[in-house]
Formats: structure tokens, sequence, C-alpha cells
């Protein structure tokens, strides 16, 4: 069974299945900012002679094993459209 195109009115239409990944993408980097600071501040604090860039590497491992930990797996999704080879149009 063919779909016409809403568009053009052409029955040469395909059926496109796009895969699309979601969940927190970019949360691990915050994560690792702000615990990277948060070293950084602590180090500088300490009596003892630590330099603030130990401080902030150990702060960014910290960080990163508690937002792999701590978020939530990604999940595909799938979008379903149909793309008309005659006008080039998408829609659904």
């Amino acid at each position: 069974m063919s779909i016409n195109c809403p568009y053009c009115f052409s029955d040469q239409t395909i059926q496109v299945v796009n895969q699309q990944v979601t969940g927190s993408e970019s949360s691990g980097f915050g994560a690792s900012a702000s615990f990277a600071s948060i070293g950084a501040s602590i180090s500088k604090s300490l009596p003892l002679p630590v330099s603030p860039l130990i401080g902030g590497i150990a702060g960014a491992v910290i960080g990163g094993l508690f937002s792999s930990v701590f978020d939530e797996p990604k999940k595909p999704i799938s979008m379903t459209y149909y793309h008309c080879n005659n006008c080039q149009q998408n829609f659904r």
C-alpha cells in the first residue's frame, strides 16, 4: 500500500525509521567540572603542599565516577516518518 504525499500528491513515498539515543549526554561533564573545581579549592586550603592541579584532576575523576554510577542509561527511541522522492518533503 502506497501513501500519497500531502504536498505534491505523488505516490513515490518511502517510510523512514530514524533511531535516536536520548538521555543525559552532557551531565557527566558538568559533574566532573564541579568536582574538579571543588577538588582544586580543597587542595588550596590543605596545610600540605598539594598542587591545585592535582586536586582538580582527582575531583574530575571522582565526579566522573559519580556520574557513571548515578546517571540514567541512554535509551534508544525510533521516529518513523515518510519521505517523498518526488518533492523531497518529509511528513508523518
